[in-house]
């Protein structure tokens, strides 16, 4: 049997391990994805927040240990994609003053050896991969930036008056900076409600491009391979 070789080995396909995989895909470069879940089932209870977010049916089952010795079961969901499969689809960025030394109640958390201008081209970069949509200047705790790639996802009727009598009371209410499924150009993908948000999990709700972390995506000229973890040493 021929060893298979790799320039690139990528572990797990959450959001950083498949935004990897789509920024190096069209370099030429053979790549492989390990990841140690499945893609999740399309099925009905996709759709069931009770299923998703109650029951928490994709969830692990298995146990970490806390520092004092004690099982828990985490909030970690295995399978391509990883947890942004169930995330809630908001993509903030840190604030220019997260990058410096902080005060906190059980100390200080110390400054990055970068600051937020270094990372501020990646973020645009991250956006358009991702098709965020937002309000620049909406949020006065922003950073500088420039325009969100689309337009913010629209108010429910009774959302929107509840943002225009805040507005009136001189509060500054500001869309969540969100990622939506379907074309990002439409905005009525992204109109819905509490309810069919939960369908994290269909396949490409969660991701806007889920498919950067897809074994069926295009991936350029690169040959990319995934290969599903099934036990750990």
């Amino acid at each position: 049997m021929t060893p298979l070789r790799f320039d690139l080995i990528i572990i797990g396909t959450g959001a950083g391990g498949g935004t990897m995989l789509h920024a190096l895909a069209p370099t030429g470069a053979r790549i492989l994805v390990i990841e140690r879940g499945d893609t999740v089932p399309r099925e009905d209870h996709n759709w069931d927040p009770v299923a998703v977010w109650k029951d928490l049916r994709y969830r692990t089952t298995e146990h970490w240990f806390d520092e004092h010795g004690e099982p828990f079961v985490p909030y970690m969901h295995y399978g391509v994609g990883g947890n942004t499969k169930f995330w809630g689809s908001v993509l903030y960025r840190l604030r220019r003053e997260d990058f410096g030394a902080l005060d906190h109640l059980d100390g200080v958390s110390p400054a990055w050896p970068i600051d937020y201008d270094t990372l501020a081209p990646y973020y645009d970069r991250a956006e358009q991969i991702y098709g965020v949509r937002g309000e620049a200047g909406a949020d006065p705790t922003d950073p500088p930036r420039g325009p969100f790639p689309h337009p913010p996802v629209p108010h429910a009727p009774g959302m929107q008056r509840l943002v225009e009598e805040m507005r009136r009371m001189g509060l500054r209410p500001a869309p969540l900076p969100s990622v939506c499924s379907g074309p990002a150009t439409k905005v009525d993908a992204c109109s819905a409600t509490p309810a069919t948000r939960s369908r994290a999990s269909s396949g490409r709700r969660a991701m806007r491009r889920c498919a950067v972390s897809s074994p069926r995506s295009p991936t350029g000229t690169s040959r990319c391979g995934l290969a599903r973890l099934r036990g750990v040493c």
